[in-house]
């Protein structure tokens, strides 16, 4: 499985029950989820990057390391005054307990507000980092 499967899997088991759509790069809209019978919540969204890739061999070139950077941006349309608001901020918590149940991922940064742009969303951003070691006969 690609990482970007693994992160997509992760946001979905974790905010799709909320209506809560993430994409890799863009934002997606749509009407309905698949397989759920939950309303999508327009007013939240995530974007998330793989930022880079250091990968290399070790020793006796049998091991390959694989190592990514991962962004993840909370995108919500609320005054940080308004009570949607701490539930966004339970989410963050909710998707970094997430990445941090699987063994590969580490908090690299943790949560920080996102620079105001021309839209009405506001956001937060979290980084992790994913490592493995993967044999390579």
């Amino acid at each position: 499985m690609s990482l970007k499967s693994i992160a997509q899997k992760i946001l979905d088991n974790t905010l799709l029950q909320y209506g809560v759509l993430s994409h890799h790069i863009r934002r997606v809209k749509t009407d309905a989820i698949k397989g759920l019978d939950v309303e999508i919540n327009g007013n939240e969204y995530v974007v998330f990057r793989i930022v880079s890739s250091n990968d290399g061999l070790y020793g006796d070139g049998k091991a390959h390391a694989c190592r990514r950077y991962i962004d993840v941006n909370y995108y919500y349309n609320y005054d940080k005054d308004d009570a949607q608001y701490n539930v966004v901020v339970e989410r963050v918590k909710d998707v970094i307990k997430a990445f941090a149940a699987d063994k590969h991922f580490r908090l690299k940064n943790a949560e920080s507000d996102i620079a105001d742009i021309d839209n009405p969303y506001r956001g937060i951003n979290v980084e992790f980092l994913y490592l493995e070691a993967v044999n390579r006969g």
